[in-house]
């Protein structure tokens, strides 16, 4: 890896805390305090910590400056690649295993995370031109 793919990961990955760490409070809050379903949860804070990663990365990160709607939509598609692989964790570990739900989601997330850098560099910005 090249020293500008190697600080452009470094970026998406200290872009991603801020949106985990936004899709993890959230997700504490909802579960901790609400009735909702632990799936619903996990929708709603992902979404969030999605969106919000998504503009960090358009004007900071990959400094995309065009098709803002079409590379949203690619990010959220593949952001539900991610909710999918968070999901199934949640499943299986936290509804059929008991374990804890806040520990597999943050496992799950950082998962996740490095497979959604790969698709969304490739995909969503590639070089700069959808």
């Amino acid at each position: 890896m090249d020293m500008r793919k190697l600080k452009e990961f470094t970026k998406y990955i200290m872009i991603a805390a801020v949106g985990g760490i936004l899709d993890l409070l959230l997700f504490i809050v909802l579960h901790t305090y609400t009735d909702i379903h632990i799936q619903i949860v996990n929708l709603i804070s992902m979404f969030t910590g999605i969106t919000t990663n998504f503009i960090l990365n358009y004007h900071f990160n990959f400094k995309a400056d065009s098709k803002f709607f079409k590379r949203y939509f690619s990010f959220l598609t593949i952001g539900a690649v991610g909710f999918s692989i968070v999901s199934i964790f949640v499943f299986i570990f936290v509804q059929n295993l008991e374990w804890n739900a806040i520990f597999v989601k943050i496992g799950a997330t950082m998962f996740a995370t490095v497979i959604q850098y790969f698709l969304n560099r490739y995909i969503s910005f590639r070089r700069y031109r959808a």
